[in-house]
């Protein structure tokens, strides 16, 4: 059985109500990198045997959905890769991990299910990966970061929610207040006001961004003395 292709929906679920970090080592993590786990591993699917045996020993009814949010956990790429197919043994620890994916399970469905039908928060996000698959962030993709910080703010989980978003590894917002937004880039930490009536002399010239630490783009790096 060939490994389950996750949605951006599934994807983001599974990151918001955990948290937005990985489950084993409890860093954070940016929701375009991030690796959804099975906590029980997928691969067991094709060894029904074995499947039922592991569900035994977590205390599992043998109907236990695999591919639901009951079994789906947050994880960054090395975590991940260092876990890949191993099947955890049943300590306290993975028993809980399982317990609260369970407990999350219909909080991650419906919220999934939101942003199915959400043509905004779907939009801004695609913008903000075709920018992060370009390596820089272009300066008409103000209003899909604004527009997806806006509506996932109020899903976030309260252990989080005065942090900055990861969004990308190369976009953070730190902070947007009174017209300037601060940004973490490539090229450091800087700010610059932001809206529709920004004068073109504060955007960058080669990528039309406004986040500045003194003459440097942090965004694109590009060196601007004028």
């Amino acid at each position: 059985m060939g490994k389950r292709q996750f949605s951006d929906e599934e994807r983001y679920a599974v990151y918001t109500v955990h948290a937005e970090k990985c489950y084993l080592c409890g860093l954070p993590v940016d929701l375009l990198s991030m690796e959804v786990d099975h906590v029980i591993p997928e691969a067991l699917l094709d060894d029904p045997p074995k499947l039922a045996e592991v569900l035994a020993g977590f205390g599992l009814f043998p109907g236990f959905d695999l591919q639901s949010f009951a079994n789906w956990m947050p994880a960054c790429g090395p975590c991940n890769n260092r876990k890949r197919s191993r099947v955890f043994d049943p300590t306290p620890r993975i028993q809980l991990e399982l317990q609260i994916a369970a407990e999350k399970a219909p909080k991650a469905a419906a919220l999934a299910a939101e942003v199915v039908s959400s043509q905004k928060l779907t939009k801004s996000w695609n913008a903000i990966k075709r920018a992060a698959a370009g390596g820089y962030l272009r300066a008409e993709l103000r209003a899909a970061i604004c527009e997806f910080a806006s509506q996932t703010a109020p899903h976030r989980e309260p252990e989080v929610a005065a942090r900055p978003m990861r969004l990308t590894p190369l976009i953070e917002v730190i902070s947007e207040a009174g017209g300037i937004r601060l940004v973490r880039g490539p090229y450091g930490v800087g700010g610059g006001p932001v809206g529709p009536d920004v004068h073109g002399s504060f955007r960058c010239s080669t990528c039309g961004h406004t986040a500045w630490n003194g003459a440097r783009c942090v965004v694109c790096g590009q060196m601007d003395d004028d």
